[in-house]
Parts: structure tokens; sequence; C-alpha cells
């Protein structure tokens, strides 16, 4: 199997950096953090919901922060975030560049990535490179990168998605421990051992040409 990999310039941001984005984008407040594009596979409409439920049942000034962009928010989306009880404390900061992607991973609360469907799950690895709890989908290609390093949920459950932002909110022990599984995780994935995989795909396929 040949995985991809992370760019070496994902890593854990300094306290300055990580203070200037939160006062900049979420007025200093804490935030879970989604990464990617608003196509409907990224589960949006339901990842709104959960925040909403999450605020409901769990009070407290932390945010939702989303990057990327907009192209694919559709009628049905737009609606969804309507109707939300706490859509002023969702926060939409379109594309970042990867220093900026890299300080809002270092700083979130957790990255909350519950796609339907994903070829491989780039932002999994992101965040373990910044040190950043993540919380993923249990389907398709999630599960095979984050193993045991992620709060692993049913995408099509509003509840399950927001009962884990719940539980690593409230437990700095969960978060403490999924940054120690993530960083160890993360060390089963370079550019180097997906160049060598590679080559050997390539060699096998020779032998049998």
């Amino acid at each position: 199997m040949v995985y991809n990999a992370v760019s070496d310039s994902f890593k854990p941001s300094n306290d300055i950096q990580m203070s200037e984005f939160k006062t900049l984008h979420t007025g200093g407040n804490n935030y879970f953090l989604f990464v990617g594009s608003m196509h409907p596979r990224k589960n949006i409409e339901r990842l709104l919901l959960a925040f909403d439920q999450c605020k409901t049942n769990n009070p407290g000034t932390y945010k939702l922060v989303l990057t990327g962009n907009k192209y694919w928010w559709n009628k049905q989306i737009k609606a969804t975030y309507n109707q939300l009880k706490f859509k002023d404390e969702v926060i939409f900061t379109g594309r970042l560049h990867d220093e900026q992607l890299n300080t809002a991973l270092s700083g979130a609360i957790a990255l909350t990535f519950v796609p339907y469907f994903e070829g491989f799950g780039i932002p999994i690895l992101e965040a373990f490179a910044c040190r950043c709890p993540v919380i993923t989908s249990n389907i398709t290609a999630m599960p095979e990168v984050a193993d045991d390093a992620a709060l692993l949920v049913n995408p099509f459950s509003v509840t399950e998605i927001a009962e884990a932002m719940i539980k690593i909110e409230r437990h700095t022990d969960i978060r403490t421990l999924l940054i120690e599984k993530g960083t160890a995780r993360l060390r089963q994935f370079s550019w180097d051992k997906s160049a060598n995989n590679l080559w050997k795909s390539i060699e096998k396929a020779l032998e049998k040409a």
C-alpha cells in the first residue's frame, strides 16, 4: 500500500501565533476546526448540527471555525446554517495558506473532520503534525489513516459527532492522550516510505510482465 504523507511545514505553532489567530478569528475563544472545501461529501450539514447540539448540551464560549472555499455551498447547507441556534458562533475563514492552517490546527480544541467519503484524509495527518486532537469518521479511508489516534464517529449520526465534541472539550486528559497517539501514528507516514513502497510495487509489476 502506498500512502500519502504530510508536508514538513506542518508543526506546532508557538503561543503567540496561536493567540493571534484566536484574537483575529474567534475573539480569543477556543474553537473546533474543520479543514477542507464545503463539498457535500464533507458532511458540513451534520457537522453544523452537531456543533449546535454540542453547544446546547455543553454551554461554553468555544466556536466552530470552518476553513476552505464555499464553492459547493448549496441551498441545503445554507438552510441548515440559517436554522442553527448558535450560528453566530460559527466562523468562516475562507481558504488559508499552509502557515495559517498550521496555526489554526495547532490552536484548535480538535479537528472535526467527518466526511462521508475520503480517498485518504490529509487533514488528519496535518492535525497530528500540529499536535491537534482529531475527531473523524469511522468509514472509508479515515479509520485506516487515524487508527486509534482519533475519536472515530459515525458521520451519519449528529448525536455521535456532538458527543465526541463534548467529550474532547470537557476532558483534557483525552486530548492529551490523542495528541500523544497522533504523534506516534504520524511516524507511520512519510514520503520516503511512500516512495519505497511505490518502487516495490513497480518492481513487482515488472516481474509479472
